[in-house]
């Protein structure tokens, strides 16, 4: 718990903030001082905290998150409750290579969701100089390639904007004052369509970003998601490009990775997040034998249909 946080006196009459209610303003006051905050600005915060530290109603403080986040001076991803102000380091930035590396310590600590502490590497990037870029290397190394993104940040979308208000496109020639931040890159709270978010992420896991999305594509998505949630769809995508058959080590040298086959029926899905969910090949199946029992499964009439195939390139 820390002993202070620190304000700076503009913040009371910074248009960004003036723009915001009174509830908004008062809890992106109270995220700048609160007990549970932390010298990086990356912290868990639930509702209840909150409420009990305001008096308010929990309620009343998931309408003024909400409200902050949507106007980006922060974000939480409501999974976890990880807490990321925008712009803490810009103005709380270290004062000496000692309190970097008590940052770095402290970094290690903190057990947000991958996406949510990559924000946090971006800002200390751009912003602290003293905290140890080996630390941030280790971290991007780390990071896992193929998040799902339903689940930890569930319901965002990249914009670029200015201040903790307006949003605007890549340029702008709205005068900044010197609280606003440089227009940015910014994870804020949406409402996505899960088809394109899910197209999305089976391009990115089967590297396959010239893949379009045809009414074909958007209609098997469309089915599957009248069983199954976008995660566990993510899931089975994923389960798949962890199966060396589907992947190509097979006696056709062929993938078999195409959102046709993935989501042919619930049989196909379950099985490929079980895949997933074991993060490997069945357990005492040979390589021979998994190929013979998903080539029976998969194939009709021992050929493959284009449909099920996106590379037929040797793998």
């Amino acid at each position: 718990m820390r002993d202070y946080g620190k304000v700076y006196t503009a913040f009371w009459t910074s248009e960004d903030i003036r723009e915001l209610s009174e509830d908004a303003r008062t809890l992106a006051l109270y995220l700048l001082t609160c007990p549970h905050g932390n010298m990086l600005g990356c912290f868990r915060l639930t509702n209840a905290y909150a409420a009990d530290d305001l008096k308010w109603e929990v309620e009343r403080v998931s309408k003024g998150f909400e409200e902050l986040f949507r106007k980006g001076f922060a974000y939480r991803c409501e999974r976890t409750f990880w807490v990321f102000i925008r712009q803490y380091l810009k103005w709380n930035q270290f004062d000496n290579p000692n309190v970097g590396k008590a940052a770095a310590k402290l970094f290690d600590t903190i057990s947000a969701p991958t996406p949510v502490k990559a924000l946090l590497v971006k800002a200390l990037r751009e912003f602290s100089t003293l905290f140890p870029a080996a630390k941030l290397a280790e971290f991007e190394a780390k990071a896992e390639p193929f998040q799902n993104p339903f689940e930890t940040l569930s319901k965002t979308v990249v914009v670029a904007v200015v201040g903790t208000g307006t949003v605007v496109g890549a340029k702008s020639d709205v005068e900044q004052t010197p609280l606003d931040p440089p227009v940015s890159e910014l994870v804020v709270p949406t409402e996505p369509d899960p088809i394109v978010t899910i197209f999305a992420y089976w391009q990115k896991v089967m590297n396959s970003p010239k893949s379009v999305l045809d009414s074909k594509r958007k209609q098997i998505i469309r089915t599957a998601l009248k069983a199954y949630s976008p995660a566990d769809i993510c899931k089975a995508i994923r389960g798949c490009a962890k199966s060396p058959f589907n992947m190509g080590e097979n006696d056709r040298k062929t993938r078999y990775n195409g959102l046709n086959l993935i989501l042919r029926d619930a049989e196909h899905i379950d099985h490929f997040i079980a895949l997933d969910n074991a993060n490997a090949k069945p357990a005492k199946e040979s390589l021979e034998d998994m190929n013979a029992r998903i080539a029976a499964e998969f194939l009709s009439d021992g050929q493959p249909t284009d449909d099920n195939v996106i590379d037929m390139e040797p793998a």
